[in-house]
């Protein structure tokens, strides 16, 4: 049976409610890759979907990630030993998002809500109900892997970094800096993937020293490309963190 750890919100820079203070950090790893996926895509048509971390035994957040009106971005987040393709982790995740906003209607004015006294007496209560319901139908859930090879992959970049600080790295897709309305020259190309290999060496850090955990992968759904998930993938060797963002099938991806 998975073991369900903790759930968040968070928006923009702050995290609304934490169940479980000690996964506070590891919730907090969410501040530094939307960072990085606001340079990547700033026009913020990237949703970030899950994150695994790893520390002698593996936990996944899964996460719901909207964009509000004001153009700010909230996330909904559940963590525990959970597979990448739980459907009822994701349910789970989804009624989450649904209870707090049948009770609070407008999410606009969630950090409003959350400085209210019974703020966090509601979202225990609706938390453990979760809980309730969902924890039996993980022990006797079947879970699907999607092992699409119709899907083309592709690497966009790679990087080695050590101690937080980048080493080498290479930028592979250049069409990332259309997002930025940039002129794709050797300048802004250096620029733009010494940006991403500082902050993707942020994150592994801050990730080792705030949470004591090694972060693993990053998923992420493009609301304009669903069917060419983007992925960042951390792999450590000794004392270096070997980076890869690329997109396509995860599990083809994984493997090659």
């Amino acid at each position: 049976m998975a073991l369900i750890t903790g759930y968040a919100i968070i928006l923009e820079n702050e995290i609304l409610y934490c169940s479980n203070e000690s996964k506070y950090a590891d919730f907090e790893i969410i501040l530094f890759v939307e960072k990085l996926m606001k340079t990547l895509n700033p026009k913020q048509s990237w949703r970030l979907n899950n994150i695994l971390l790893e520390a002698g035994t593996k936990e996944r957040m899964i996460i719901m990630h909207f964009i509000t009106d004001k153009m700010q971005s909230i996330f909904f987040c559940i963590t525990g030993d959970f597979k990448l393709d739980s459907q009822e982790a994701r349910k789970m995740v989804k009624e989450f998002y649904d209870e707090l906003n049948n009770q609070y209607k407008n999410l606009n004015n969630l950090k409003k809500q959350s400085k209210k006294q019974d703020f966090k007496r509601d979202l225990q209560k609706i938390t453990y109900y979760l809980w309730e319901k969902y924890a039996p139908l993980f022990e006797i859930e079947q879970i699907k892997k999607n092992i699409d090879n119709s899907i083309d992959n592709k690497i966009l970049y790679c990087g080695i970094s050590t101690k937080g600080l980048p080493i080498i790295s290479q930028l592979y897709d250049t069409a990332l800096l259309s997002n930025l309305d940039k002129e794709i020259n050797d300048d802004n190309v250096e620029l733009f993937n010494s940006n991403i290999s500082a902050q993707l060496a942020t994150i592994a850090m801050n990730t080792l020293i705030r949470a004591k955990k090694n972060i693993k992968e990053i998923h992420i759904i493009d609301t304009e490309d669903k069917i060419h998930k983007k992925v960042i993938l951390f792999e450590t060797i000794h004392i270096y963190s070997l980076d890869f963002i690329a997109s396509g099938n995860f599990y083809r991806i994984k493997k090659q």
